[in-house]
C-alpha cells in the first residue's frame, strides 16, 4: 500500500465530492449525512482527508463547541484501507490542530461492535446515550483526553462532557413524518432519515404541533390512522388558545398584499407556519419549495416570524449549530421590550409557585414551604417578566459574608428560556463582584434542564449538591490568581483548585478566566487589543452611554454580541479587547470597559447578517453600506464585557501609556502589551 497522507480539506477541494460518495457508502452505521454538511465543514475547517496515493480513503467530519471540546460526527475508512492506521492519522491530525481543547468525543452504537477500535485509539468510555433509530439502540459516549486535566481537574465527569449546542425542537409537516414512519422503505422517503441520525443525539428534537392534525383533517379514515399513530410518538407543541389564529389571521392580512387568492393548500401552508409559530417551535421542517418561499416573502412583513425558521431537513442538519444557537440565545428579542426585574411580594406567591419543580419530583408544598421561610427570612424574591404576562424567570439571593448564596433559581418553559437562563447567570456573578463576595453558591435542587446548560457552560462546579462558582477579582499572575481561587473555595469547604501555570495558551487562558471571571491572567499568552468604537455602536452594543430604553439595566448586557467592521487580519480570537469610545457629540473619548473576542468571522455582508442576525445590531442594508462596495466585512463575536467604574480619559491613558508604552492614536485596532492593559484594567476598575 501506497504512502498515507492526512490533512485539512480545503474550501473548493473536489476531494470533497468523494467524501460525500465515501459516506453514503457507510449511510447505514455512520447515518444520513447531507452533501451540504460536507461542504459547510470544509468552509469552516472541521473536514480532515486521508489519502493514500492521492485516492481518498477516509475522513473525520466534526465541530468545534463553544465547550472548548471537538466532537466527532463522522470518522470514516473505506473497508479497503481498513488495518493501515487511516483512523489513528485522522485522529491525530485533529489533535494537532486542537490541541488547546479539552479533547475529543465521538458516540457510537454499542452493536457496531467497535469499542476495540475506540479503545486502540485512545479514547475511553465517558457515558451512555441512546440511538435516535426506532430501535433505540443504546451508544457509548467515548472520550480522547488531550492532557489539560492539571488546568482542568476540578470539573465533574457531568460537566466535562456537557454543553453540546443548544437543543433546538424542530417541528415536522405532515410530509416528512410520513416519509419517517408510514412510507420510510420508499426511495423518495430516504432522504428525511438525516434526521434520525446518530449524530443529533442530544442536539434536535422533532415535535409535531395541531398543524398536522389540521392537514390529517382533509385526508381519508384509512391514511389518517398511521399517520396519528406516528404523530403520538413525538412530543405535542399546541398553541395557547387563541395564538395560532391570531397568528394565522396576521399571514392571511399579509398574503392578501399580493393580490393572489389563498387555495386550500396555501391556508394549510399558512396554518403549518402559525400553529408552530404559536407554540413556540423554532423551526418548521418541510421539503415544500412553495411552503419555504411563501414564508420567506411573509417574514419580511410578519414581526410574529423574525425569529422563526421554515428549513429542509438537509439545510437544518448543515447549519444545526448556527440555528440552535440563534433560537436558543436571542439577545435581540429583548432590544427595546418591557422586561423588568421586580421583588416579590406576599401577594406574589401564586406567581412563584408556577415555577414548581415538576419534572424533578418537588411538590407543591416543598416549594411553598421554601418560599415562605425565605419570605421569614427577609431574603428577596425577584420576578422577571413583561406587562400582565406569566414571569419567565425567579430567583432569590442574600450575602452571606462572601458567599453569595442562592437558594432559588428557575426559569419557565418559554420560548426565550435559553436567553434568559444566560442572563440570570451572567447577573449573578455581576452581583457577586459588585458585592465583594467571591463564591455562588446555588442550593436550588430543582433548577431544571435550561438553567443546568447555563451553568454548566458557565462553568458552574457541583459538589455536594450545591453548585459553585468562583468570582475572582484579581488581575495578576497564573501563581496570585490561583491563590485567591482557592481561598474563595476554602468559604465553602471545597478543596484546592486546578494547578494554573505561567504562559497558558489563549484558548486554555481564555476559558480559565470564564470560569474564574472577573481574574485577568496578566502572564498568558492571550493578545490584547485596543479597539475603537463610535458611540451609536457601543450604545447599543455595550449599554455606554447609556440609551433611553425600556429594559432594566439587567438584561441590557447579553453575555454574547456582535460588532462589525472593515475586513482586516490585525485581530485574533480567542484575545481580551478594551473598548475604546470615539469623541461625540454628547461623549469624550473614553477607555470604557473589557471584553473577550471569542471568534472573528469574515464573509459577505449577507452571510454574516443571516448567521448573526439574532444578536440583533444591524439590519442587512446597514451591513451593505459598512462594506462600501468590498465584497466581505469582519464579524467580531465578543462576550462577557465589563464596563469600568471608571472611564478612561484621555489624558489618564496618556500618563499610563508614558509608563508602559502603547499607541498615540486610534484610527484601527492595535495590539498592547499585557502590562498595558493589565494597568488599564486596574486603573479603570477601581
Amino acid at each position: 500500500m501506497g504512502a498515507l497522507e492526512v490533512g485539512e480539506v480545503r474550501p473548493g477541494d473536489p476531494v470533497v465530492d468523494e467524501l460525500i460518495k465515501l459516506g453514503k457508502r457507510y449511510s447505514r452505521t455512520l447515518g444520513m449525512m447531507p452533501a451540504g454538511a460536507f461542504w459547510e465543514a470544509a468552509y469552516r475547517g472541521r473536514l480532515v482527508a486521508a489519502r493514500i496515493d492521492g485516492r481518498p480513503v477516509g475522513y473525520a467530519l466534526f465541530r468545534l463547541p463553544r465547550s472548548n471540546q471537538v466532537m466527532l460526527s463522522h470518522l470514516c475508512v473505506a473497508a479497503e484501507a481498513r488495518g493501515s492506521g487511516v483512523a489513528r492519522a485522522l485522529v491525530a491530525e485533529i489533535r494537532a490542530r486542537h490541541s488547546s481543547r479539552l479533547g475529543i468525543r465521538a458516540k457510537c452504537r454499542d452493536d457496531y461492535g467497535l469499542n476495540p477500535m475506540w479503545e486502540a485509539l485512545g479514547f475511553h468510555a465517558r457515558g451512555s446515550a441512546v440511538g435516535r433509530g426506532k430501535d433505540r439502540s443504546p451508544m457509548t459516549v467515548w472520550w480522547l483526553d488531550h492532557g489539560h486535566a492539571d488546568l482542568f481537574s476540578s470539573l465533574t465527569e457531568a460537566e466535562l462532557l456537557a454543553d453540546e449546542p443548544d437543543l433546538l425542537e424542530a417541528a415536522l409537516d405532515l410530509n416528512i413524518l410520513m416519509d419517517l414512519h408510514t412510507r420510510a422503505d420508499a426511495s423518495s422517503a430516504q432522504r428525511s432519515q438525516v434526521l434520525v441520525a446518530d449524530h443529533l443525539e442530544g442536539r434536535l428534537r422533532l415535535v409535531v404541533t395541531n398543524g398536522v392534525d389540521r392537514e390529517l383533517a382533509h385526508r381519508p379514515q384509512d391514511q389518517r390512522v398511521p399517520v396519528e399513530l406516528a404523530a403520538s410518538h413525538y412530543p405535542r407543541r399546541t398553541a395557547a388558545a387563541g395564538e395560532a389564529e391570531d397568528v394565522f389571521a396576521q399571514l392571511v392580512r399579509a398574503s392578501a398584499t399580493t393580490g393572489q387568492e389563498l387555495s386550500r393548500q396555501d391556508e394549510g401552508d399558512l396554518w403549518q407556519i402559525a400553529e408552530a409559530v404559536a407554540s413556540g417551535v423554532g423551526v418548521l421542517l418541510t421539503w415544500d419549495d412553495g411552503l419555504r418561499r411563501r414564508f420567506a416573502d411573509l417574514q419580511r412583513t410578519v414581526p410574529a416570524l423574525a425569529s422563526f425558521h421554515v428549513l429542509d431537513p438537509d439545510h437544518l442538519v448543515t447549519h444545526l449549530d448556527e440555528v440552535a444557537r440563534a433560537w436558543a440565545y436571542q439577545p435581540a428579542r429583548l432590544q427595546g421590550s418591557a422586561y423588568d426585574q421586580v421583588r416579590a411580594g406576599a401577594d406574589d406567591e401564586p406567581r412563584l409557585l408556577e415555577f414548581l419543580g415538576r419534572t424533578s419530583g418537588e411538590t407543591r408544598s416543598e416549594l411553598r414551604d421554601l418560599l415562605r421561610r425565605l419570605a421569614r427570612e427577609d431574603v428577596p424574591r425577584w420576578l422577571i417578566h413583561t406587562g400582565t404576562e406569566p414571569a419567565i424567570a425567579c430567583y432569590a439571593a442574600y450575602l452571606d459574608g462572601q458567599v453569595l448564596r442562592v437558594p432559588l433559581l428557575r426559569t419557565a418553559v418559554h420560548q426565550l428560556s435559553d436567553t434568559i437562563a444566560r442572563q440570570l447567570v451572567w447577573l449573578l456573578r455581576r452581583d457577586a463582584r459588585n458585592h465583594g463576595a467571591l463564591v455562588i453558591d446555588v442550593s436550588d435542587q430543582h433548577v431544571g434542564g435550561v438553567l443546568t446548560r447555563a451553568m454548566a457552560s458557565d462553568p458552574f462546579h457541583h459538589h455536594g449538591g450545591h453548585r459553585y462558582a468562583w468570582v475572582v477579582p484579581v488581575c495578576g499572575t497564573a501563581q496570585e490568581v490561583a491563590q485567591a481561587a482557592n481561598e474563595a473555595r476554602e468559604l465553602v469547604d471545597v478543596g484546592p483548585g486546578p494547578l494554573l501555570r505561567p504562559g497558558l495558551s489563549p484558548r486554555t487562558a481564555a476559558e480559565i478566566e470564564r470560569s474564574l471571571w472577573p481574574a485577568k491572567l496578566t502572564d498568558s499568552d492571550l493578545p490584547h487589543y485596543i479597539i475603537p468604537i463610535q458611540p451609536r455602536w457601543s450604545g447599543d452594543l455595550l449599554g455606554y452611554p447609556i440609551q433611553l430604553t425600556t429594559r432594566p439595566v439587567e438584561l441590557s448586557l447579553g453575555r454574547e454580541q456582535v460588532y462589525y467592521r472593515a475586513a482586516d487580519n490585525l485581530l485574533t480570537a480567542p484575545s481580551r479587547i478594551l473598548w475604546r469610545v470615539s469623541q461625540g457629540r454628547h461623549t469624550s473619548a473614553e477607555i470604557i470597559g473589557t471584553s473577550f473576542l471569542d471568534a472573528i468571522d469574515v464573509d459577505t455582508p449577507s452571510r454574516l447578517h443571516a448567521a448573526l442576525k439574532h444578536y440583533g445590531v444591524l439590519d442587512l442594508p446597514l451591513l451593505e453600506k459598512l462594506a462600501d462596495g468590498r465584497p466581505q466585512i469582519q464579524a467580531l463575536r465578543f462576550s462577557d464585557t465589563e464596563l469600568f467604574a471608571r472611564p478612561i480619559s484621555t489624558n489618564t491613558y496618556s500618563l499610563i501609556r508614558e509608563q508602559h508604552g502603547g499607541p498615540k492614536t486610534f484610527y484601527g485596532p492595535h495590539r498592547i502589551r499585557p502590562e498595558l492593559f493589565a494597568a488599564l484594567y486596574r486603573t479603570g476598575t477601581t
